[in-house]
């Protein structure tokens, strides 16, 4: 640590006033050091650190009179460390790299959205954990606007996890018959915001439809956050929905189950438009 040369007759007495004149006399070499030690910060735009602890700069702080010291984080350090933590929540995120950078700046407004984009950012208000259900054609930019749900809260510190329906099955299913539970069920299950994208994609087996109802089931009963994205209409999903058991049967009734729960915690926004794939990037 690199001091500058202060002595004690350069102590302005005024600056420590809570301290008896006692603890101030007995000290002054102490705080002559700690002066001298703030001093190297002067300047410094968080490039490089020049205090023997990185980014701790010593204080004094007194306490009923008595002289006292304590490290202090500075501004530079505080700012390298909220980015470290927003970059492990951007990764834990899970958001796909295609959609990693997008925002409502980057998204498309037209009539046809206009409603959605509204809901959306209705979403990510304090305090909000109801969720959404974004539904529409293919291509018409659920899974970006999903996408720019997480990005936003991630970049403002909050948790989230996104996982394509047919990702967190597979998951699920590697997991069966291994006596433990899937990773991503393990994150789901209690993460603020969850994000499922592209219910309906696959058909569902009664054990893995039993899981899904489970983990929606835990999330609407502790009042969790949950944005989920499909190319059906909540009318024509429960089809999608319908399970097989094991004879082979088709089986509603984790369908029904499953679609109880999101009616009960979501509000189903319709995502209009043209195929955004076959023309012009949303």
């Amino acid at each position: 640590m690199q001091t500058s040369k202060k002595s004690r007759t350069d102590l302005n007495r005024g600056k420590y006033s809570d301290l008896t004149e006692q603890e101030f006399e007995a000290h002054k070499d102490d705080i002559v050091a700690i002066e001298s030690a703030q001093e190297v910060c002067h300047g410094c735009r968080g490039a490089e650190c020049r205090q023997g602890v990185t980014g701790m700069v010593p204080v004094i702080a007194p306490e009923n009179g008595r002289f006292y010291t304590a490290m202090r984080m500075c501004k530079w350090e505080k700012l390298r460390r909220e980015n470290k933590r927003k970059e492990k929540l951007f990764s834990r995120a899970r958001v796909p790299f295609a959609y990693s950078r997008d925002n409502f700046s980057t998204y498309k407004v037209t009539t046809d959205n206009q409603t959605a984009v509204e809901a959306a950012k209705w979403s990510l208000q304090e305090g909000n954990k109801r969720g959404l259900f974004l539904y529409g054609k293919t291509g018409t930019g659920k899974t970006k606007l999903a996408a720019v749900i997480a990005n936003e809260k991630t970049g403002r510190g909050e948790q989230v996890l996104f996982s394509s329906v047919p990702d967190f099955l597979a998951d699920i299913r590697a997991s069966y018959g291994k006596n433990t539970n899937a990773e991503t069920m393990e994150l789901a299950r209690d993460i603020p915001c969850l994000i499922l994208d592209d219910l309906g994609a696959e058909k569902l087996t009664d054990w893995v439809g039993e899981q899904l109802f489970c983990l929606l089931n835990h999330r609407y009963n502790e009042g969790l956050q949950t944005i989920i994205t499909s190319n059906y209409e909540p009318e024509t999903i429960m089809s999608r929905l319908v399970s097989i058991d094991k004879d082979g049967r088709l089986d509603d009734t984790h369908a029904r189950r499953i679609m109880s729960r999101i009616f009960g915690m979501c509000e189903m926004v319709c995502v209009g438009g043209k195929d955004w794939r076959k023309g012009a990037s949303v």
